[in-house]
């Protein structure tokens, strides 16, 4: 997208909460709404300041922190690489439900689980080698460009050589920094893809422990809603403070990279983003919190974290032939299909 993970993420909670508010509107925001009971019902299913309060709490757990933590950990990982460690989100849910919540999973469910599981971590892994041989072509494609520019350069350009190995040294120790940063992205990108499991997960102990009272679209609006109020309040307080830095300067002048502020796109980029937004930000919790209140935590957080199959065969479907999936990774798809097929089966809290 060009903007930082702050930037998108404060987007998209805040385009999904007006598609939540719309919805919400039409089909209610509590359960009790268009049902018959009685006055005690009524009021243990109506707003109260602690339900609010803790769903709020869990957006800017799940959302705020976690999120911001996923995007960063995609940016310095890699998609491939960060879905791989989500294959361990499954086990955290089990733990917290287990923990938290009371909830014991059947052992044929577990055992479903566990396939799925399995089943993901293999397409990723595929999609991991397939980055890093293509990766790797690449390179060697640029390498053979290379010699054969220099087999056609001038004695003049062979002269240079000298020069070329005289700066060799600081070109050596330039290089010797970067592997070192790399090193270190690479060491925070996993922390931070792990630290947003344990986050995310506990965000969704919070939602189903306070928000049975509510709807899908009413939970997801409190959540992504007061999630995205808080970063707009961040962004517009980091303008004031740079705004007032800049009073000592004749000119002001805008900094569009800066962490707080969304990026300058053409309507093409900010279509993709909305269609995203649209489909991970809205559609997705919308079914995925209705999901939490029928089945465990465990096996409600195993069937999300199947995004890999889907993506799969969507960019063999968008990308052609060179991003046609593997045998390995087909069949690492076909175990995760036959998890989530006992988990459909044995779904009991």
């Amino acid at each position: 997208s060009g903007g930082s993970a702050f930037a998108l993420n404060l987007y998209k909670c805040s385009l999904a909460s007006i598609g939540f508010l719309m919805v919400g509107f039409i089909f209610n925001f509590t359960i009790s709404e268009g049902i018959e009971v009685d006055d005690e019902e009524k009021s243990s299913l109506s707003w109260t300041f602690e339900s609010v309060s803790y769903l709020i709490l869990s957006g800017f757990i799940g959302i705020i922190i976690g999120d911001l933590a996923w995007l960063e950990a995609l940016r310095l990982l890699g998609a491939s690489r960060v879905l791989i460690i989500d294959t361990l989100k499954p086990f955290s849910a089990a733990l917290f439900g287990w923990a938290i919540l009371g909830e014991s999973v059947h052992n044929a469910a577990f055992s479903g689980m566990i396939l799925t599981v399995l089943g993901i971590l293999v397409v990723g892994l595929e999609r991991e080698r397939y980055s890093s041989d293509q990766s790797a072509s690449d390179d060697e494609e640029h390498q053979l460009s290379s010699d054969e520019t220099e087999k056609g350069k001038s004695s003049e350009r062979r002269l240079e050589g000298e020069t070329l190995k005289l700066r060799s040294k600081s070109v050596t120790s330039s290089q010797s920094k970067l592997e070192k940063k790399s090193a270190w992205e690479k060491r925070r990108g996993y922390a931070l893809a792990i630290g947003n499991i344990f986050l995310d997960t506990y965000g969704s102990v919070l939602t189903k422990q306070h928000g049975g009272r509510f709807t899908s679209w009413a939970i997801n609006l409190i959540r992504f809603g007061s999630a995205g109020m808080i970063m707009i309040f961040v962004s517009i307080l980091m303008r004031l403070l740079k705004k007032q830095d800049c009073t000592t300067k004749t000119e002001e002048k805008t900094d569009d990279a800066a962490w707080y502020r969304l990026p300058n796109l053409d309507w093409k980029g900010w279509v993709k983003i909305s269609l995203g937004v649209l489909f991970v930000t809205f559609l997705c919790p919308a079914l995925s919190n209705y999901a939490l209140f029928q089945i465990a935590l465990a096996l409600a957080l195993t069937l999300g974290s199947i995004t890999p199959l889907y993506a799969l065969f969507l960019e063999w479907i968008f990308h052609g032939k060179h991003k046609k999936p593997t045998l390995r990774a087909i069949g690492g798809a076909s175990l995760a299909i036959g998890g989530v097929i006992i988990l459909g089966i044995f779904n009991g809290k």
